[in-house]
């Protein structure tokens, strides 16, 4: 049996650690010991895309707060028109160092993509700084809602966090949201913030295999 190896390691500003590992030719990144990303099982990185980028408009634009191993990426600029843009947002360089190494075939390196543009910041940040101005927003930075690894993500999951989201928006916007563990009251609190939201159970990996995940998404209300 081929060891796993450990290729890279990464602190976030808050302290997390970052871990690379390669077993047989995939990929996994771990934090602070818990697993988060595996190129083995990405279909429900990919079915978060595929229900934020439902019908984009013509120049759309698109955020995606965490980059991962890039499959949240890869599907939306798929799904993009040709004249659209895709936002990643992501805070670890080193993360963005894989993704143009080691890891980025998996994914058909989404970064190199002329739609993509990089944004190294905050979530947080990020979108304060946008208003009225996407089309969709994908977040896989944490594990969702419950339970969070990275403390200064909870933010998104609040009243305050969502009605940001929701500025951030053009009306009928999307928002989707990645959760490792379901939380079924979160669609209320979407809902009390602006969204006309559901809870979709999806699978780690195609054909209804591996574990099952939630995305929560969430249309923007009002015209």
């Amino acid at each position: 049996m081929k060891p796993r190896l450990k290729i890279g390691t990464a602190h976030s500003p808050d302290g997390s650690l970052l871990e690379l590992f390669e077993h047989d030719g995939e990929h996994e990144i771990r934090v602070n010991g818990t697993g988060l990303m595996a190129s083995r099982a990405h279909h429900s990185e990919q079915e978060l895309a595929r229900l934020a980028c439902v019908d984009l408009p013509r120049g759309a634009q698109v955020l995606i707060g965490g980059l991962g191993i890039g499959y949240t990426l890869r599907t939306a600029l798929d799904l993009l028109p040709e004249d659209g843009r895709a936002v990643q947002v992501e805070l670890v360089p080193e993360v963005v160092e894989w993704n143009r190494g080691p890891i980025g075939h998996h994914a058909g390196h989404p970064l190199d993509d002329p739609r993509t543009e990089l944004l190294m910041s905050d979530i947080n940040d990020a979108i304060r700084s946008y208003r009225g101005k996407l089309a969709a927003i994908m977040l896989d930075c944490d594990n969702g809602p419950s339970p969070i690894v990275s403390v200064r993500n909870a933010w998104l999951y609040t009243h305050a966090g969502l009605k940001a989201l929701n500025r951030a928006l053009v009306p009928g916007g999307r928002l989707a949201i990645w959760s490792a563990e379901d939380s079924p009251p979160f669609p209320a609190r979407m809902r009390s913030n602006g969204f006309d939201a559901k809870r979709v159970k999806v699978h780690a990996r195609p054909g209804r295999k591996g574990t099952r995940h939630s995305v929560f998404v969430g249309v923007k209300q009002g015209r």
